[in-house]
């Protein structure tokens, strides 16, 4: 029988919790604890431990033998076995649809090996259905936390995503023609000399509280740009002034030309906010397809705007929920049912357009100064021996901003000591930063390891996703394993690289370095397709001389996908496009 009959959520929780916490040491469904421990456990005091404690005797028919003596373990005594109750609990959440309880419990530190037998009721049970007559809802899974969803100060994958899914651009770029169209407005003249910018809006365009798109919530939004505290600021650093002659037209007026300029009004921290409305770093009113209804430590619920200028979502509501990697595979893109739809998922492989590499703090450390050291760094990011040693498959190596100008480059141990004997590296400890998901640490780990062949130490230190705004680390970095990822502009996407001062080429390469690449990226401004490609060239091979950054690999995503979704494309960031989702009609 199961124990979770009559017992409220928060109890479930709380034994779960337990039993994952004492599984390894737990011996025929016996394991030793002391008091204390509980207080981590449960994150509450130990008078509160001690009555959850007897609550969860008292429930779930446990046997709890206090120890004798200041200091001694306790005993206690399950008569389920863990695996089973998990399973139970997991049922029970799929069959009341409370995802929120499920996330929580897919989260707990229950053996690894346990995700394939435990994958199989969540993929049976999700299937098609409307919630309520005539509304579907997505739920997509999601390995990241929101970091800041204010567009002008958006600087990490997701949050974008989710920025362009609330507000909208002033332009759209067109990557198959190559060319700018219009989106929140219905054209513009650029005056002869690249001086003077006139942009004619929409009529009617609606925020999300209603009030109508006006040329003032252009200037207003420009004008946060040009904050000292924005790192997007370089976006709108040739803006002389913005006027509004009318409230259809806006006249932004330069102090130099920028023939790019077009390209970054349409890139997400150009979002348009209207000038009365409020924006934090979780919510901001915008005019897009969705509007934010909650945002949480790890939720975020984004409802259709009916009225959106452009076609609606088809979607009517979208819950995006965050869980750690481990995990994330169990679900991906679904849609809550009670109807028999088998979700047999179809898995597809997208790559993201970007590239992971290794940073060398050459602004901040003076160990990293030196280029030899660097070098030998380099030469021990050997991908294919790093992929083989650790059992991966599909690697993508990595020589380039880009997959398809990327080819494989050779590395050895022998070149690496070479360099490194010709270096000043006298066995002081390299600091490596890394995010804190298990791929990251597998990579960091296997480096770590390479670099003691030849002499090198490294110690490791990881960080999250929210502290990747934090920089009081900054001085203390030698090495960060970082990754960059376009847009669906790739030029404009290595302009923000080096210009957005969030990211990891302005907060890491000396300024030497950036004066050089600042020299490059202003002739790039003022040339044309061809031109630019072989400007972006020759910026690789100087941070590959440098040795600024070792390229590593360009990443693949496996994603699990109701087959009953149809319209499934990705953006650039490897997520899927959730405004075109739409499913055929089902049965209530």
């Amino acid at each position: 029988m199961s124990p979770f009959s009559e017992v409220s959520q928060l109890l479930h929780l709380d034994y779960l919790s337990l039993r994952a916490y004492l599984y390894e040491r737990e011996h025929e469904r016996i394991a030793v604890l002391r008091l204390q421990e509980l207080e981590n456990v449960w994150h509450c005091s130990r008078k509160n431990a001690k009555r959850k404690l007897h609550k969860l005797v008292s429930e779930y028919d446990c046997t709890y033998i206090p120890g004798r003596g200041r200091g001694n373990q306790s005993e206690i005594c399950f008569i389920t076995d863990f695996y089973e109750d998990l399973l139970d609990f997991i049922k029970l959440c799929l069959q009341q649809q409370d995802m929120e309880q499920l996330l929580h419990v897919l989260q707990l530190p229950f053996p690894r090996q346990w995700i394939g037998d435990l994958q199989k009721p969540i993929q049976e049970q999700f299937g098609l259905q409307p919630t309520t007559v005539g509304k579907d809802v997505l739920h997509a899974i999601t390995t990241y936390p929101v970091t800041n969803l204010d567009p002008a100060f958006v600087s990490i994958t997701y949050d974008s995503m989710l920025a362009s899914l609330i507000g909208d651009t002033l332009l759209r770029y067109d990557a198959d023609q190559n060319e700018l169209v219009p989106h929140l407005a219905i054209g513009w003249e650029v005056e002869e000399q690249g001086l003077t910018w006139t942009i004619y809006l929409r009529k009617q365009v609606r925020f999300h509280h209603h009030r109508a798109l006006t040329s003032r919530d252009v200037k207003f939004s420009m004008e946060r740009l040009m904050h000292s505290a924005c790192p997007n600021r370089w976006l709108a650093r040739d803006i002389e002034s913005i006027e509004c002659p009318s409230p259809l037209v806006a006249r932004i007026i330069f102090h130099r030309s920028n023939p790019l300029f077009g390209r970054y009004l349409a890139s997400t921290p150009m979002i348009i906010l209207p000038e009365d409305g409020e924006n934090t770093d979780s919510f901001f009113i915008g005019t897009g397809p969705y509007r934010i209804v909650s945002c949480q430590q790890n939720r975020v619920v984004l409802h259709a705007f009916d009225s959106y200028f452009r076609e609606r979502a088809y979607m009517d509501e979208i819950h995006c929920w965050q869980m750690p990697p481990e995990r994330a595979h169990l679900i991906q893109y679904d849609i809550p049912s009670t109807e028999t739809v088998p979700f047999n998922p179809a898995y597809d492989r997208p790559t993201e357009l970007g590239y992971r590499f290794a940073m060398f703090n050459t602004k901040h450390s003076p160990t990293m100064r030196d280029r030899m050291l660097r070098k030998a760094l380099n030469e021990l990011l050997d991908m294919e021996t790093m992929w083989k040693e650790l059992g991966r498959t599909g690697l993508i190596p990595a020589s380039h901003f880009f997959p398809w100008k990327s080819t494989l480059n050779r590395k050895s141990l022998t070149e690496a000591k070479r360099w490194l004997a010709a270096s000043s590296y006298s066995g002081e400890k390299l600091r490596l930063y890394m995010l804190d998901i298990p791929e990251a640490w597998e990579e960091a780990g296997w480096i770590q390891q390479r670099a003691l062949c030849i002499g090198i130490h490294i110690e490791l230190h990881p960080y999250s996703f929210n502290d990747v705004h934090d920089l009081t680390n900054d001085p203390h970095m030698d090495i960060i394993l970082s990754g960059e990822v376009s847009s669906l502009d790739p030029h404009l996407s290595v302009l923000a690289a080096f210009r957005s001062e969030a990211l990891a080429f302005r907060r890491y390469l000396s300024d030497e370095q950036l004066e050089w690449i600042d020299g490059q990226l202003f002739l790039f401004q003022h040339e044309n397709t061809e031109e630019r490609e072989r400007r972006i060239d020759r910026i690789v091979q100087y941070v590959v001389d440098e040795a600024c950054i070792g390229f590593m690999h360009h990443p693949q995503h496996e994603r699990p996908i109701h087959p009953m979704l149809q319209h499934v494309q990705y953006d650039s960031f490897g997520f899927a496009d959730l405004y075109h989702l739409w499913t055929p009609p089902l049965k209530n």
